[in-house]
């Protein structure tokens, strides 16, 4: 793909699409041929039987008409809603319109968790559990750019948080969904957002893009499609993916380049790991938020972990290729690591980088005699350590004056919460209890620690020295 600027460059998008999907394509309300269609804010475009077009029509009436607008003022004023309210509304406005305003406030307020600057946009429930955090969009985004990308199509795009990322970042962005709603919401997001001039929205179905060799592309399957499973439900397994598996694959080896996005529990590397692509696990704040394959240019490495919003990365390319040292007992310091460390299988890498050793046989927690300061680890001093029995534990933790008890157990069926429960501690020492099992051979240990204060997200991690690595830190 090419082009030139602004208004120019939409225009060529446009007519790009044209030719890939074969139709003959408008901006506005004219139809493409076959289920396509560019989509527009109002909802002008065809088809008019479009999916949910009542209650978006009151959605669009919400957000844009003077009425609508003081009727959502009203509601995002509300801290909380409930039947009063809801009939207190239901007073003065419109009924559909009152379920609307109430759709897309709760809509923004659970948006707030993971994205940014959510107030003016269009939001829905599902879409937004399904959407990219807004930090792990941006992250895809710079690599995006600095493999040299210049225009992405955004398949599966959704309410379009990564859409909107990759035009911030300068991109042109052809963005597909096959949802009538999920369109016109991003088409919304998109002008609000002043991006209308990097950004075309189609409806229509991934599969029948026509990519070609040289395309970049970014696609988010959907995990929640299929008869059986109701729209709450997540597929783990790429199987109940739609684009399916195997046109994912078929991605792959197309000769584009880009990103495949991937739950962080799916079965990616069953797929993907003969497939010659780069499987990058990305956590933002501790939690793992998914797996990204990277195939074609985009490739830097075979397996990486990155740690956000530090920005710290660790690939299969950083540290020597061999097994931590396993020890039994902790050698003064705990480091729990990011869980992006964890599912990439990188801790070996990174322990025997950092010369730390595992805390015993299957178990990811690592030791070292020093502290580490890394974006990839939290760092405990250790301050006493009995056998997994509950009468010495709870005797040592009330020596410590232990209270609030951080509880992390490997091996071990009651919850941190029972566990808690059960050793009734009365003091108001924050401390961290590391609990294991065991292997089989040794009993289990309980470790009680002291986490390490002051900024324990900065990377140190061991610089690339591969030439074409080219993802930011």
């Amino acid at each position: 793909m090419g082009g030139g600027t602004g208004t120019g460059r939409a225009a060529w998008i446009i007519g790009e699409v044209d030719k890939r999907i074969g139709g003959r394509s408008g901006w506005g309300d004219r139809p493409i041929y076959g289920e396509f269609s560019m989509v527009t804010i109002d909802g002008t475009q065809r088809p008019p039987e479009a999916e949910g077009a009542d209650w978006l029509a009151a959605e669009y009436a919400v957000l844009t008409t003077p009425e609508g607008m003081q009727l959502l003022g009203a509601v995002e004023a509300a801290p909380v809603i409930g039947p009063a309210e809801i009939e207190r509304w239901r007073a003065i406005y419109p009924m559909e319109q009152v379920a609307a305003a109430v759709r897309l406030v709760e809509a923004r307020r659970r948006a707030r968790v993971k994205l940014e600057e959510v107030d003016r946009l269009w939001l829905e429930r599902v879409g937004v559990e399904q959407a990219t955090a807004s930090a792990v969009a941006r992250h895809k985004a710079a690599r995006f750019v600095g493999c040299g990308a210049r225009q992405v199509w955004d398949l599966c795009c959704g309410l379009g948080f990564d859409t909107l990322a990759l035009a911030e970042a300068g991109l042109v962005v052809v963005a597909v969904d096959r949802s009538q709603a999920a369109c016109r919401r991003l088409a919304w997001n998109v002008r609000v957002c002043g991006l209308g001039e990097r950004v075309v929205v189609v409806r229509g179905c991934a599969e029948a893009m026509g990519l070609r060799p040289g395309d970049w592309v970014h696609i988010d399957p959907d995990r929640r499609d299929g008869p059986s499973r109701s729209r709450q439900e997540r597929a783990d397994e790429l199987a109940g993916y739609r684009p399916g598996l195997g046109f994912l694959r078929k991605l792959v080896r197309s000769g584009a380049s880009g990103s495949i996005k991937l739950g962080p529990a799916s079965d990616f590397e069953q797929a993907f790991g003969a497939e010659g692509v780069e499987i990058e696990l990305v956590s933002l704040n501790g939690e793992c938020k998914e797996a990204t394959v990277w195939f074609g240019a985009a490739r830097t490495c075979q397996r990486r972990a990155t740690c956000l919003p530090a920005g710290a990365t660790w690939s299969d390319r950083d540290g020597p290729g061999v097994a931590a040292q396993v020890v039994g007992r902790p050698l003064g310091w705990i480091f729990d690591p990011d869980p992006a460390l964890i599912r990439s299988r990188l801790v070996d890498r990174y322990a025997a980088a950092h010369g730390l050793a595992r805390l015993g046989l299957g178990l990811d927690w690592l030791t070292g005699e020093e502290p580490i300061v890394s974006g990839f680890v939290q760092t405990f001093e250790v301050i006493g350590e009995v056998p997994a029995d509950r009468r010495r534990l709870r005797a040592l933790l009330r020596s410590l004056g232990a209270g609030p008890l951080d509880v992390r157990t490997r091996g071990i069926r009651r919850s941190p919460d029972a566990i808690r429960r059960e050793l009734r501690l009365e003091g108001d020492r924050p401390l961290t209890l590391f609990l294991h099992a065991g292997d089989g051979r040794k009993g289990g240990r309980a470790i009680v620690a002291r986490r390490l204060e002051g900024p324990e997200r900065v990377s140190v991690a061991v610089p690339e020295t591969d030439s074409d690595n080219r993802t930011r830190r």
